[in-house]
């Protein structure tokens, strides 16, 4: 069988539309959202937690969710390709992974950055970490997440549908 040029640029079009279309990276946002935090931190310094302390609850607390965070990421992650499906969310998605921790969120990965993010805040005593988590949060929600579930509703149809029906998008 022998295929045109043509066809296989159509080929390779249609490869480069099945994914969400998604402007950025996903890990992109929570890494320039830190580096935006800490200019901030040293152009406009605000002090609501402890200074960096090794012993302290806070470190501590940090510590666990930075850890909490990179578990989740790499379990859902290992999750995606022993599933055979693509985590990177600029290739195709091949299958709906509804085990793990996506039977109790949709978003397992994007959960991980936010969590790794706040513990990171805390463990360095980065409060624009803290402040900035809402609109991080916001803007995974808005531009990455809504722009997935419409590309997996429209490959997957009733399938995903029964999927976001049955876990939450958080938390």
């Amino acid at each position: 069988m022998e295929i045109s040029k043509h066809g296989l640029e159509a080929m390779m079009n249609d490869i480069e539309r099945d994914n969400p279309g998604l402007p950025h990276l996903p890990p992109t946002y929570p890494v320039g959202f830190l580096v935006l935090a800490i200019i901030l931190e040293f152009v406009v310094p605000i002090r609501f937690l402890a200074a960096p302390a090794l012993l302290s609850m806070q470190a501590l607390a940090g510590a666990v969710l930075l850890a909490a965070g990179l578990a989740l990421d790499i379990w859902a992650f290992r999750l995606f390709k022993a599933a055979g499906t693509n985590p990177e969310p600029f290739k195709p998605t091949t299958a709906i992974v509804a085990h793990g921790p996506s039977r109790f969120t949709r978003n397992p990965m994007y959960v991980g950055f936010l969590l790794s993010f706040t513990g990171i805040g805390l463990l360095f005593a980065l409060e624009w970490t803290l402040i900035a988590l809402p609109v991080l949060w916001f803007v995974l929600d808005r531009v990455v997440v809504q722009r997935e579930e419409a590309y997996l509703t429209g490959k997957f149809g009733a399938d995903y549908e029964t999927f976001l029906a049955q876990t939450r998008r958080w938390i």
